[in-house]
């Protein structure tokens, strides 16, 4: 008789296994990866009309603010009794009360070689809500650089959109990526223009005469055809121009020309790394492949 009753409470568990399995499923929400850069187009406030070219007599002329540093800022949302994040909780969308179990962002960074030590940074991950660092300044990461978030979060028996079936448990994933293309690498090369080196107060490109070739040069490929051979050749003399140009010198005096290369401003392997992975992105880094 007791062997009877083992046997059926076995069964008994055994088909319940489902049930039970659907009840705290857990299979994550992938939502699609979002692209940030490094530089975006900006414009000073049109109600203060002083940051413009001087043209002595002839007055003031274009805005000189060209670009902006990308930034990628991460707003989690007002909170509510159950719970936190709303902005990054499917749940919420729902009208579902949830609780947020853990809070999780995680960032990786590709390997490029640079003789800046240290460029590009290191990876890792944070756990907790209040630890979560939700600024990051974009300027000098790496093209390729990612930050996942996971919210994961408890909620009443409820269908998660994931798999569309019961689960009490979930996960929201959220994803960004640093990506590089010409516009944005145009963006880039104004803001380096436009921003100091330190209280040297020169630009971290400096010299107008590079400038413009940068200039020149990047919009010549922006109109070029990718499967032209002598668009591969354009990319490979863009890349060695930065780097025939990079300024080494942690102090140089305002008449040094060139494009900064040092700890606190790497912007000559930045350069190089958006322009390699310009050309990867569009085939034209091994045009034989």
């Amino acid at each position: 008789m007791k062997k009877i009753i083992v046997l059926t409470m076995i069964a008994l568990f055994v088909l319940s296994l489902p049930a039970m399995a659907a009840k705290v499923l857990n299979v994550p929400i992938c939502h699609e990866p979002i692209c940030v850069y490094q530089a975006y187009c900006g414009l000073t406030c049109p109600d203060d009309g002083s940051n413009q070219w001087f043209l002595g007599f002839n007055g003031l002329g274009a805005d000189v603010i060209k670009a902006v540093p990308g930034v990628l800022a991460i707003d989690p949302g007002g909170t509510q009794p159950a719970g936190g994040w709303p902005n990054f909780v499917s749940a919420s969308q729902a009208g579902i009360s949830w609780t947020v179990t853990n809070v999780a962002l995680k960032k990786t960074v590709p390997v490029w070689p640079c003789t800046v030590e240290g460029f590009g940074g290191q990876g890792g991950t944070v756990q907790g809500s209040d630890k979560v660092r939700l600024w990051w300044p974009l300027m000098y990461e790496l093209p390729g650089t990612c930050w996942t978030l996971t919210v994961s979060y408890k909620t009443l028996p409820w269908i998660d959109p994931a798999n569309n079936e019961l689960a009490t448990t979930h996960q929201d994933v959220w994803k960004w990526c640093v990506c590089a293309d010409l516009d944005h690498l145009l963006n880039l090369v104004d803001l380096f223009h436009q921003l100091p080196v330190g209280s040297l107060q020169v630009p971290i490109i400096n010299g107008e005469a590079l400038y413009n070739e940068l200039i020149c040069r990047i919009e010549a490929l922006m109109q070029a055809d990718p499967a032209d051979p002598q668009t591969t050749a354009d990319f490979f003399d863009l890349d060695m121009l930065i780097e025939n140009s990079c300024a080494t010198v942690a102090c140089g005096g305002p008449a040094e020309i060139g494009i900064r290369n040092t700890t606190e401003n790497p912007a000559c392997c930045k350069l190089q790394a958006d322009v390699e992975w310009i050309m990867e992105q569009l085939g034209v880094l091994f045009p034989n492949k």
